[in-house]
């Protein structure tokens, strides 16, 4: 199978990160900072050193503390009710529960955050965020989101995420992303992600994913991956790789690759492949199925086809219509089958073609 043939789909589905990403942005930290003034902290407050009741934008407080339009934040212990969008830039932390109809916004949230639109961070967001529309933090992530639309970290994230399109970070995603559309992180991903169209690590993948188009990484890809178009890695693949249409690793397999109309890799294929079209791969050692044509330089193993071309060495089985090995250390059962290191007339024969090495003293002796 082309890796040609599968750039639309790692194109669509490498198009939800920064799609997702500037669209957060553009809703919530678009002004300029220098524009920004410092705000008023006038509140109405039943408390005692700064414990109990506020009512405004107070900048400190311990305890219930209500307010139409968060700005210039230091830090808010308890529960934060806020209505309004958050003025800029977002600054200090919420510690406990946030509750906002815009949503709660701050530079960190440690804790619980609801929001009927989203729940916005500048540095970090640890703990469990709830949003109608989407949790997005301009640092890293820590814990447990779930957004109608996305899910975006811009630094790393870490734990679970449910969104109903995408969940992005621009630096390592790990442990469980389930997303309506796509699962992306611009570096590493580990752990499980299920998408409805793609999962896209631009580092390395390591773990489990369930694809309705495609699984991609651009580094290693170790786990068990399963997608409804193709799994593709542009390095290794190490354990289980199965595309509706095609399972393709650039640098080489080790473990079991199942496509639809290929098995592809550059490098060396070790364990089984199994598709209903073509395997090509530089060595097969191992098992190897493929419906119309094998290709490989070197063959140790067992290979089905009906056409097993094996331009090298072929040490074990073949079995198929056409079976060819320039240099055969084995069997190859078919209806011709062409050894060329056979002399005449046995370099092709009908239904079975055999080629033993001979041993020698020599060789007895060194084992």
């Amino acid at each position: 199978m082309s890796r040609t043939k599968l750039a639309p789909l790692i194109g669509l589905v490498v198009m939800l990160a920064p799609a997702t990403l500037n669209a957060q942005r553009r809703g919530w930290d678009d002004e300029d900072d220098k524009a920004w003034r410092e705000p008023s902290h006038f509140a109405l407050n039943l408390r005692i050193n700064e414990v109990g009741l506020s009512i405004g934008n107070s900048a400190r407080h311990t305890g219930l503390r209500i307010n139409w339009s968060d700005a210039g934040l230091d830090r808010i212990n308890g529960v934060n009710i806020s209505i309004y969008k958050p003025g800029r830039p977002m600054s200090g932390s919420i510690n406990g529960l946030a509750l906002g109809v815009a949503g709660p916004a701050a530079g960190e949230i440690n804790g619980v955050a609801i929001g009927l639109a989203g729940v916005v961070t500048r540095r970090m967001l640890r703990g469990v965020a709830l949003a109608g529309l989407g949790v997005v933090s301009n640092g890293d992530v820590r814990g447990v989101t779930i957004a109608g639309l996305g899910v975006v970290a811009d630094g790393s994230f870490r734990g679970i995420s449910i969104s109903g399109l995408g969940v992005v970070a621009n630096e390592d995603l790990r442990w469980l992303s389930i997303a309506g559309l796509g699962a992306v992180a611009n570096r590493d991903m580990e752990g499980l992600s299920v998408a409805g169209l793609g999962v896209v690590a631009n580092g390395d993948f390591r773990g489990v994913a369930f694809s309705g188009l495609g699984v991609v990484a651009n580094g290693n890809m170790t786990g068990f991956a399963v997608s409804g178009l193709g799994t593709v890695t542009n390095g290794r693949l190490n354990g289980v790789a199965v595309g509706g249409l095609g399972a393709v690793a650039n640098e080489g397999i080790a473990g079991l690759a199942v496509g639809g109309l290929g098995v592809v890799t550059d490098g060396s294929l070790t364990g089984g492949a199994v598709t209903l079209y073509k395997v090509r791969a530089r060595e097969v050692t191992g098992v190897s199925i493929a419906g119309v044509h094998l290709k490989t330089n070197n063959l140790t193993g067992v290979g089905i086809g009906a056409y097993n071309q094996v331009r090298r060495v072929q040490v074990g089985l073949t079995i198929g219509l056409l079976n060819y090995a320039r240099e055969l250390h084995g069997v190859q059962i078919g209806v011709i089958n062409i050894a060329r290191n056979n002399r005449w007339p046995w370099k092709v024969l009908p239904l079975v073609n055999v080629h033993m090495p001979r041993w020698s003293s020599d060789d007895e002796d060194r084992d």
